[in-house]
């Protein structure tokens, strides 16, 4: 049987095209940097995936945890964004609250 490392976080980063000209890849730099800097690098993992919607938006990226919280959605991320993620979400435990975005209600709910 494989076994899993368990993480404190989980960052999905979109890299898809617009994401990507949009410099999805600088973000994952400063991202990696941040975390090495506050000492989370085996605490929190950082995944790239193909898209996660929102193109126009981008980039994008989806924080799960931690503290078991449910999914943090952060558009137009860019290198000055992260270190706010990075010390206030990640390390502090509390997402960015003017850096996420709002959920809209389910319809039909």
């Amino acid at each position: 049987m494989v076994k899993v490392r368990p993480y404190d976080a989980h960052v999905l980063l979109c890299r898809g095209g617009d994401c990507k000209k949009r410099g999805s890849k600088e973000v994952r730099k400063a991202l990696k940097a941040g975390l090495r800097a506050a000492g989370l690098n085996r605490d929190v993992r950082v995944d790239s995936v193909d898209c996660l919607g929102f193109c126009k938006y981008g980039p994008n990226a989806v924080v799960y945890g931690p503290n078991g919280r449910s999914g943090t959605w952060y558009l137009s991320l860019d290198e000055g964004k992260v270190p706010e993620v990075v010390n206030t979400h990640l390390k502090g435990g509390n997402p960015v609250e003017h850096l996420a975005a709002d959920y809209r209600p389910r319809r039909g709910a």
